[in-house]
């Protein structure tokens, strides 16, 4: 199983698998008899393969989803899920979480306008792009809810991006902090409050 990265602190895990499994030898891995309910292959990976993580974390637990298709567990703990090419991310939290893994690409600034306020769309890079769709990302899975406008909703004060660290953003005038890291190509944001 190829975990490339573990966060393990304050009430939280989070796992990071890279796929290069073929889908035969994922199923192997898995003790669920439960088919997959998606008909690629690449969704069905995601799918069996954030389960063998939650399994490394929370051994034989279930994951449920709420009416707003957010997953969920029984037990007290929080659960999100995220999904960028091959890589696979889930964490577990004591609190409230959201986690967004996404490729770092020019398609984030292409579609920028869709999320980004017009005043911060100045000298906007696909790297900060790509960041800033992930913490958008990580709030709306936070949220569970659905209907939140990435615009006028999360509100991304200026920040300077780099390897690793910490943003405050307002979302519905609440106050939150992100926390980011890269891994090779790809922002990891994550949320828990």
């Amino acid at each position: 199983m190829p975990i490339i990265h573990k966060i393990a602190k304050d009430g939280i895990t989070i796992l990071v698998w890279k796929i290069t499994e073929s889908l035969d030898v994922i199923k192997s891995l898995s003790t669920s008899d439960k088919a997959c309910n998606y008909t690629s292959e690449k969704r069905k990976k995601e799918q069996l393969t954030s389960r063998l993580l939650l399994n490394k974390i929370l051994p034989n637990k279930t994951i449920i989803y709420n009416k707003f298709g957010a997953p969920e567990l029984d037990n007290g703990k929080y659960i999100s899920i995220s999904h960028s090419k091959q890589l696979v991310a889930v964490i577990v939290s004591e609190k409230k979480t959201g986690i967004d893994i996404e490729k770092i690409s020019e398609k984030t600034l292409r579609l920028s306008t869709k999320f980004v306020s017009e005043k911060n769309l100045i000298r906007l890079s696909k790297e900060k792009s790509t960041l800033i769709w992930c913490i958008k990302e990580a709030i709306y899975k936070w949220h569970q809810e659905g209907g939140v406008d990435f615009i006028k909703d999360i509100i991304i004060p200026e920040f300077t991006e780099t390897e690793h660290g910490s943003v405050t953003v307002f979302f519905n005038k609440k106050e939150l902090i992100l926390n980011y890291l890269k891994i090779n190509d790809h922002y990891l944001v994550y949320v828990c409050n």
